[in-house]
């Protein structure tokens, strides 16, 4: 099992680091343009972007390294800390037994959510990592009372903080669980309350600090609408390797929903109090979800909880594969059926990325009918910012422009209704389900469907792109999706 380990963590590194050079997508671009327009200082990250778009650290790092790096570049915090969780779950593993530390390491390394969130640049990734480092710590410090470990605590207590807000899900966990062994020790009362106080009490203060300086007040950005219970089957799907909808995404994520069921029994029933920690940090965002339906929900919300959960499993599986010559075929084909899983979905992010922006932006820049690329789209924010952002990498970025209602409208008006449009415009879809072949602008001007360049999943969306029939023809690209 040591050797699909190792081999597992090396496809692993890969992977990420190829996922990691595909286009940014929008979150990526806005958080450039938060940072071009409000951030002259490195104070600036935490008081003059108040946004649900800053994620602290990985903002920080984007300011350093300027706006003009790579994608890969921008991403460097996250493949890294991607790979450090890979490993930390392979230690938190190991504290038990070697097997299971393989176990952990094998799902980490193929999980496509882990992936997939560990290579752009938010702060998902360093959440993550920074969430097992809290816990193996904790449990490194309930051993050994060392001040080392202490000092490890707090600084992935208040990093994972200023990495993503949502670490306040593994800090319930952490604080449950502590409390859980002082209640347990009740002979050492007092000792018990002295490493509270000596854990908690310095990320607490600087915590208080961190939220009055930089998150108070803070404004929450837009997203897609969404719907609940799809969102969840989604992601407990994704979290086996499950497709994102219909029945079998249903099945699998029944089985997710079980597996984590049947793995805190087995903990329970062990007398293992690690239960605590993972029944808290997988279960608190559902009880959440009523206050989290004031903001836009995804999938990355549950990302620290998706985490947990593989570490979780590893001690499943690890019970599984001892129970004999039975338990060891079934595990070995679930494990199978996992990778297989979440290696296809890892193969769409591979192939299609975030989406592909600059790609699109190339064609039009090609199979325009002058000099000049004329592009409007169905959501000037989105789409705009991204245009705006990919058109520098064009051969005549200077002849790419985009323009948008009101700029329409105002040609409109001045050419007494006879405004020819934008000879490109491009519709922005979460999924595929309705692509009609022809549509017309508010202003009468009708727009063939000539090519789609699609994105895998969860981050970013497809671009469909319509040609102006007042322009020259463009033959429709085959296959329509890229």
């Amino acid at each position: 099992m040591l050797a699909i380990a190792v081999a597992s963590f090396v496809v692993g590194t890969v992977v990420r680091v190829l996922a990691a050079q595909n286009d940014l997508w929008f979150d990526e671009v806005w958080t450039l343009q938060l940072l071009r327009e409000r951030v002259h200082s490195f104070g600036d990250v935490f008081t003059n972007v108040k946004h649900s778009n800053n994620h602290h650290l990985c903002s920080l790092w984007m300011w350093l390294v300027g706006q003009n790096a790579s994608a890969l570049m921008y991403r460097v915090p996250s493949v890294l800390a991607s790979i450090g969780t890979v490993a930390l779950a392979g230690f938190i593993g190991s504290r038990r037994s070697s097997l299971e530390g393989c176990i952990a390491v094998i799902l980490t390394s193929w999980s496509y959510l882990l992936v997939h969130y560990g290579t752009e640049a938010r702060g998902y990734s360093l959440a993550i990592f920074f969430a097992l480092l809290a816990w193996y710590a904790l449990q490194q410090f309930e051993e050994r009372r060392s001040w080392i470990w202490t000092i490890v605590f707090w600084s992935a207590v208040v990093l994972g903080f200023l990495a993503h807000l949502e670490f306040a899900i593994c800090f319930a966990g952490l604080v449950a669980w502590a409390l859980w062994r002082l209640v347990r020790h009740r002979s050492k009362w007092l000792q018990g309350v002295l490493d509270l106080f000596a854990l908690f009490a310095v990320p607490i203060v600087l915590l208080l600090a961190f939220y009055f300086v930089a998150v108070r007040g803070m404004e929450v950005g837009g997203g897609p609408e969404y719907q609940v219970t799809p969102l969840l089957i989604k992601t407990a799907s994704y979290m086996l390797g499950g497709p994102a909808s219909g029945a079998a995404a249903g099945i699998a994520a029944i089985l997710a929903v079980a597996s984590i069921y049947v793995a805190l029994v087995y903990l329970m029933f062990a007398r293992d109090d690690r239960w605590i920690f993972y029944a808290v940090v997988i279960m608190a965002p559902l009880g959440l979800i009523p206050i989290l339906l004031l903001v836009p929900l995804s999938v990355r919300y549950f990302m620290i909880s998706v985490a947990a959960s593989f570490v979780l499993f590893s001690s499943g599986y690890t019970a599984l594969l001892r129970r004999g010559v039975v338990g060891l075929g079934i595990g070995l084909t679930l494990l199978a059926i996992f990778v297989a899983g979440n290696a296809v979905n890892t193969g769409n992010l591979l192939r299609f990325g975030r989406g592909q922006y600059l790609a699109a932006l190339r064609f039009m820049e090609k199979n325009s009918g002058g000099r000049e690329v004329v592009i409007t789209s169905d959501h000037d924010f989105r789409n705009a910012m991204l245009v705006n952002y990919y058109k520098r990498y064009l051969e005549r970025p200077d002849s790419t422009q985009y323009v948008d209602r009101v700029t329409l409208n105002e040609q409109y008006v001045r050419t007494n209704r006879r405004s020819l449009g934008a000879e490109w415009l491009i519709f922005h879809r979460f999924d595929l389900r309705e692509q009609p072949e022809r549509v017309t602008d508010d202003f009468g001007n009708t727009y063939q469907l000539i090519t789609i360049y699609r994105y895998s999943d969860l981050s970013g969306w497809n671009w469909l792109l319509y040609h102006n029939l007042n322009r020259l023809p463009v033959t429709p690209h085959s296959p329509l999706s890229q």
